[in-house]
C-alpha cells in the first residue's frame, strides 16, 4: 500500500467515523439496512436472533455496520454481551441500543454498530453468545425452583473489505463534529496554576502551624520554669531561717533556684558559671532591665558573701534575700504566666 492510499484511507476513515467511540446522540437516526445486507437468522426455542451486515462489498473507509436483533418470547430473558470496544478484530467507533415490548408481551431488543475494519482483505465477524432463561419452563416443571440457562450463538459471517480507491481522494470531507479541548492528553494550566496555589497555601500553613506549635513550647517552657522556681522558694519557705549549721547549704539551694530559673526563662547558661560571668551573660539577655540586673548582682553577691566568705546573715536577712529571689521570679516571669 503507497503513502497516497495510506493518506486516503485516513481521511476516509476520519470523514466516516471521526475521534473515538461514541454512543448514539438522542434523537441520531438509526443506521438502517440495505435489501443488499447480509442476513444470519439463529433461533433457540422462544428466542430468535438476526444479525444484519451491510454494506456487502465495503472499501476500507467505509462505514460497515451490523445490527443485531433478539425478539423473545413473553417470560422469556435473554443476556446479550453488548460489545462496545469492538467485535473481534472491528473497533466499535458507535453504537445504538434500543428496547421494546410486544403487544403480546415479549421483547425486542436491538443494537445497531458501525464498526471500523482494522485494513483491507478478508474478516470474519465473530458470533454472538447470548444466554437464553426461559421461566416458563421451569414453572411447569413440578418442584424446580430455578430456570437453567440455555444457549443460542449466532453465526460468523466473513466479509471482505477492498482496499481504498485512490479516486476517492477528491472527495470532500465532512464537517467538523465540534471543537476539541484546548489540552487533549494532559492538565490544563488553569488546573496547573490552582494545584501550585493550593500548595503553596497548604506548604504556608504547615509553616504557620509549627511555628504556632514552637511558640506554644517556648512558653509552656517559660511557664514551667516560672512554677517550678516558686515550688522551689515555697519549699525553702516551709522550713523557716536557716540556723548555722544549715546556713550553707540553705543558700546554696536559695541560689541555685534562681539560677536554674534564669536558665529556662531566658535560655542562659547560668549553673556552669561562676557570679562574674554569669551577670556579664545578664546583661546581654533580653528582658532584663538595668533594674532587675541590679536585683540580680546584689542578691547573688550576697549568696557568695555565705559560700564563700564565711558570712552569717541573721535570720531577717536569709528570709529578706528569699524574698528578694521571689520579687524578681515574679517580676520576670513569662506574661502569659500572669
Amino acid at each position: 500500500m503507497t503513502a497516497r492510499v495510506v493518506a486516503v484511507a485516513l481521511c476516509v476513515a476520519l470523514a466516516v467515523g471521526g475521534c473515538g467511540r461514541r454512543h448514539a446522540q438522542p434523537g441520531e437516526a438509526r443506521p438502517r439496512p440495505t435489501p443488499e445486507a447480509t442476513v444470519k437468522i439463529s433461533e433457540n426455542g422462544p428466542v430468535k436472533a438476526t444479525v444484519k451486515v451491510w454494506p456487502p462489498a465495503p472499501q476500507l473507509g467505509d462505514p460497515l455496520y451490523l445490527e443485531l436483533t433478539i425478539e423473545a418470547a413473553p417470560g422469556v430473558t435473554v443476556a446479550a454481551p453488548f460489545e462496545d470496544e469492538g467485535l473481534g478484530r472491528f473497533a466499535a467507533v458507535g453504537w445504538v441500543h434500543d428496547t421494546q415490548r410486544r403487544d403480546d408481551g415479549g421483547t425486542v431488543e436491538v443494537q445497531t454498530y458501525t464498526l471500523e475494519p482494522p485494513g483491507s482483505g478478508k474478516h470474519r465477524i465473530p458470533p454472538f453468545r447470548l444466554l437464553v432463561t426461559d421461566a416458563r419452563a421451569s414453572a411447569a416443571a413440578a418442584g424446580a425452583t430455578s430456570s437453567a440457562a440455555t444457549e443460542l450463538l449466532t453465526e460468523e459471517i466473513p466479509i471482505a473489505v477492498a482496499p481504498v480507491d485512490p479516486a476517492r481522494a477528491a472527495e470532500a470531507l465532512a464537517p467538523a463534529r465540534g471543537r476539541l479541548a484546548i489540552v487533549v492528553g494532559g492538565l490544563a494550566w488553569w488546573l496547573i496554576a490552582g494545584l501550585i496555589a493550593a500548595g503553596l497555601i497548604a506548604l504556608g500553613a504547615i509553616v504557620w502551624g509549627v511555628r504556632a506549635y514552637r511558640r506554644q513550647a517556648i512558653v509552656r517552657t517559660r511557664i514551667s520554669a516560672y512554677e517550678i522556681a516558686v515550688r522551689r522558694l515555697a519549699a525553702l519557705e516551709r522550713g523557716g531561717a536557716p540556723d548555722d549549721v544549715g546556713i550553707d547549704d540553705w543558700f546554696v539551694e536559695l541560689s541555685a533556684v534562681v539560677r536554674h530559673y534564669l536558665e529556662d526563662r531566658f535560655a542562659l547558661r547560668a549553673p556552669e558559671l561562676t557570679t562574674e560571668e554569669f551577670l556579664q551573660v545578664a546583661r546581654r539577655a533580653a528582658g532584663l532591665s538595668s533594674a532587675h540586673r541590679e536585683l540580680l548582682s546584689a542578691f547573688l553577691e550576697t549568696c557568695d558573701r555565705v559560700k564563700f566568705a564565711g558570712y552569717r546573715p541573721t535570720a531577717d536577712e536569709s528570709l529578706a534575700s528569699l524574698a528578694a529571689a521571689r520579687a524578681f521570679i515574679e517580676d520576670t516571669r513569662h506574661k502569659e504566666a500572669a
